[in-house]
């Protein structure tokens, strides 16, 4: 596995000249290869441009202005990355989270195999790490507090950095990103093209009356291993957008689980739920569940039958699947509709 780069001293030095000057660090050779949609040439049109970011949960609205075609990006989210692979941005990409590797999560794991560094947790992230990757773009949202941290330490730097208006939580969300994100990086057609697949595919994936509008809409748990213990999912997170799409509801807004965090044994047996997702989000499997799958109190729960269970990797039911999600949508639709 790679680890993350370091801070020689020539890179220190580099870094004090960079916000002395508020120059952007320097890019490197420039990008091999092309995109389905978009040409290297085509791609390199258009610049400068300034890009308009409403207002979110990453800040109030600005405007952030990209002086040339980039060609080293850091992306310090899973779904930036996964967006720029898919944009045919693979070769300019200089630093990622380690997790799009994994296969469970990553859809393009050969793509994003050579970028120079890559960081464990976006949570532990810092500043020096971005820097010494020299990106002349940084894209990131808010996610983890990163945002606030290291945000204004990047852009005193002169690093032109697209905060993304929001976290990626949502079908609508992850359109508006994706859309920014071709903005930033001159691919607009390929980005364009991309929203109105994944749109195009959630709808006729999609079950006929959505889960919130069914009197009757089946109870479902979902878990996610993501902690490295079973979590239930709560609030506003995709897997649970697309559980709505599939016909069902979840159970968590009855526990009053306002956030994704831990589920007692003691949870599922008051919830009672029809049946119960499990994500993979590490490519472990059912090994971080089988504790509490098989607590003799949960094992009483209908729904903690292997023939009640659904399991889905991360980037099926995750924003970081894009596309993936249609046929993660399609299966959770058909399941739910046995759950009747």
């Amino acid at each position: 596995m790679k680890t993350t780069r370091t801070l020689t001293t020539v890179a220190l030095i580099a870094l004090s000249a960079m916000a002395l000057t508020g120059c952007a660090a320097a890019a490197p050779a420039e990008q091999s290869g092309s995109s389905e949609h978009d040409t290297g040439a085509q791609r390199g049109q258009g610049f400068p441009r300034t890009i308009e970011i409403p207002a979110g949960r990453g800040g109030d609205a600005h405007s952030l202005t990209i002086e040339a075609q980039p060609k080293a990006i850091a992306a310090l989210d899973y779904e930036s990355a996964e967006v720029l692979a898919d944009l045919g941005l693979a070769d300019s990409v200089v630093l990622i989270p380690e997790a799009v590797l994994n296969p469970a999560l990553g859809g393009h794991t050969e793509e994003l195999a050579n970028v120079p560094a890559t960081f464990p947790v976006a949570m532990n992230l810092d500043t020096e790490t971005v820097i010494a990757a020299a990106p002349d773009l940084v894209i990131m949202s808010p996610r983890h507090g990163a945002e606030s941290s290291i945000g204004a330490v990047l852009a005193e730097a002169g690093l032109p950095t697209l905060q993304l208006p929001d976290p990626w939580t949502s079908p609508s969300i992850l359109a508006k990103n994706v859309s920014l994100i071709g903005q930033a990086t001159g691919t607009e057609a390929h980005a364009d093209a991309l929203v109105a697949a994944i749109d195009d595919g959630l709808t006729e994936s999609a079950a006929k009356v959505s889960g919130a509008k069914a009197s009757d809409a089946p109870r479902v748990l979902v878990l996610t291993n993501q902690a490295g213990r079973p979590f239930a999912t709560g609030g506003d997170a995709f897997p649970l957008h697309l559980l709505d799409l599939a016909g069902a509801v979840s159970v968590s807004d009855e526990l009053g689980m306002e956030t994704t965090g831990p589920i007692s044994a003691e949870q599922i047996v008051e919830a009672n739920p029809d049946g119960i997702v499990l994500i993979d989000m590490n490519g472990t499997g059912d090994r971080m569940y089988a504790e509490l799958l098989a607590n003799p109190a949960v094992a009483t729960v209908p729904a903690a039958a292997d023939d009640m269970l659904m399991r889905v990797t991360g980037r099926e039911v995750q924003a970081l699947g894009l596309d993936s999600t249609v046929g993660g949508l399609k299966s959770l639709t058909d399941w739910v509709a046995t759950l009747g």
